[in-house]
């Protein structure tokens, strides 16, 4: 039996059979704005506050109080936390005028893992791997390197990806391919409405439920509808009809 790590976002777990494999990197892909960062921080906050899972939020455009006043948006204090020791956040301070040593050795993030005792690990994004490496082929490389040190720590990750092309003409890379699971979160149009819709494509291990389900953001986060059909996929079928 696969062990699971609830990611606590209401709905989601339930698509996944309970939670994400304990140990593996999921990728969470889609374009700006449709809310993968507040999914991404909302897993490490509900670690900590519903699990007592420590957890590392690595970001690599944001400052970590930059980080923190948008967590404080959706209620979460995870200033409490980091003054705790239970959770880390390294923001975009630590790329700025280095060698880029996280990317190079991970020597920077094996001693964060090691003194918060991590067990949950946020990349937000993997345009780091587009800043530290521009040949493809190096890129690849370093990200196997950063994914086989978070299964040998133990870590269950989550990357965020931007998805360059609109559901359903999609452009996948090498992340896709490279993590254990994917998640794509997109916008679906009716006329003049806009819908948020997450769709769970693969989970190594773990049986999934593949249909589309709406997604919505409020002052408390993100939360799925997991039994739902979106308003506006609907409406289109209804349209053909």
């Amino acid at each position: 039996m696969v062990d699971k790590i609830k990611t606590g976002i209401p709905g989601l777990d339930d698509m996944m059979d309970g939670g994400l494999p304990k140990g593996s990197t999921t990728v969470i892909s889609g374009p700006p704005g449709i809310g993968k960062s507040n999914l991404a921080m909302q897993y490490i906050y509900n670690g900590v506050a519903q699990y007592d899972d420590p957890g590392i939020y690595i970001t690599v455009e944001d400052t970590v109080g930059d980080v923190e006043n948008y967590a404080a948006g959706f209620g979460w204090n995870v200033r409490e936390y980091e003054d705790a020791g239970k959770i880390a956040i390294l923001g975009r301070e630590i790329f700025e005028g280095t060698d880029m040593d996280l990317g190079m050795d991970f020597g920077i993030l094996r001693d964060v893992i090691k003194e918060t005792q991590a067990s949950r690990m946020v990349l937000d994004s993997v345009t780091l791997f587009n800043y530290l490496f521009k040949e493809e082929a190096s890129r690849r490389l370093h990200m196997l390197r950063f994914l086989e040190m978070m299964r040998k720590n133990n870590c269950t990750t989550i990357m965020t990806a931007e998805l360059p092309e609109s559901f359903p003409k999609l452009k996948y890379g090498s992340e896709h391919f490279l993590s254990d699971g994917l998640v794509i979160m997109f916008w679906s149009r009716y006329r003049a409405t806009n819908e948020r819709c997450i769709w769970v494509v693969k989970i190594r291990g773990t049986k999934i439920i593949s249909d589309i389900r709406p997604l919505t953001i409020t002052s408390g986060g993100v939360s799925v509808s997991p039994k739902e059909v979106p308003f506006t996929l609907l409406k289109r079928e209804d349209a053909k009809g």
